[in-house]
């Protein structure tokens, strides 16, 4: 049997009709709805403090399980609408429990939430909009350092990809460096018919927990997105021709270096004629380290 679903957005704390511009799409499935709030409470039995950052709350529909929940919440919203809808409703009759900020997160940073620095970490939780779903997990690998755990509705493609193995269609760039920074879990796929507008493909909640690894610098973090663009953008190749300008760019500069990255790679079980989309992450990193000069 179908989850019950609602009848004109009842769900929503108050009325806000979708944006196509910010990619609105407001959940609309009371049983969904309690999954995903039930999901992420679960982490704070785990982990202590109840407290997160939501990106996009919109209508509230989530927001509000959570606070019933007992949980603290900075909702960060781009849509001034929304933020005067949240400040009317949920604020005033939460007021010492949530806060909201108007702001784009791509341009947010969580140093400016002084809580974090009394709560050492915490989780990041959204239903993420499907034309800046990449650029947002992006965002988030860059401040992973900040949170335990983040929970977000992306298109179930997405899912897939973020969870893909080397050599399949769905194996690219944002793979691999999820891959690197992440565990990457699949909690539960969310079908189109649970959102108004409808959207054209269903969507899931994924959950990535941070790992240790992180890039010392912006500097190095930046030539391995630099380097992973020219891998994928050759992903059917064969790795010699895929990588022959930076190879025959590093021998001018130091003779020998040809010979040694091939070493390297017969040492992680490739070859000349592997193709780039079949490397693993960790395999894609120390050739990465090697063209930067580190051991």
């Amino acid at each position: 049997m179908r989850n019950k679903v609602f009848k004109e957005n009842p769900n929503q704390v108050f009325h806000l009709h979708a944006k196509k511009s910010l990619g609105q799409n407001f959940l609309n499935d009371q049983n969904i709805i309690e999954k995903i709030a039930s999901s992420i409470n679960s982490l704070f039995l785990k982990d202590g403090n109840k407290y997160l950052h939501e990106i996009g709350p919109g209508s509230g529909s989530l927001t509000k399980p959570l606070l019933d929940r007992g949980i603290h919440i900075l909702a960060l919203e781009k849509d001034q609408r929304a933020v005067d809808g949240l400040n009317e409703t949920l604020v005033k009759s939460n007021p010492d429990q949530i806060n909201v900020v108007q702001t784009d997160i791509l341009k947010w940073s969580p140093d400016n939430d002084k809580k974090i620095s009394n709560l050492n970490k915490t989780i990041c939780v959204g239903n993420l909009p499907y034309y800046i779903t990449s650029d947002i997990l992006f965002w988030f690998c860059k401040y992973k350092e900040f949170y335990n755990h983040g929970i977000f509705m992306v298109q179930n493609e997405v899912a897939d990809r973020l969870n893909a193995k080397p050599g399949t269609k769905d194996y690219g760039r944002l793979t691999v460096r999820i891959q690197l920074f992440f565990h990457v879990q699949k909690l539960f796929e969310v079908p189109s018919h649970c959102f108004v507008p409808r959207p054209k493909v269903d969507s899931a909640i994924i959950q990535l927990t941070p790992k240790d690894f992180s890039f010392p610098t912006f500097e190095e973090d930046n030539a391995f997105s630099k380097f992973t663009t020219v891998l994928f953008s050759a992903r059917r190749k064969m790795l010699r021709r895929a990588l022959a300008a930076q190879l025959g760019e590093l021998e001018k500069k130091e003779p020998g270096k040809i010979e040694s990255f091939w070493k390297l790679a017969h040492q992680h079980g490739i070859s000349e004629e592997t193709r780039p989309d079949t490397l693993p992450p960790k395999t894609i990193l120390a050739f990465h380290k090697f063209f930067l000069g580190i051991n």
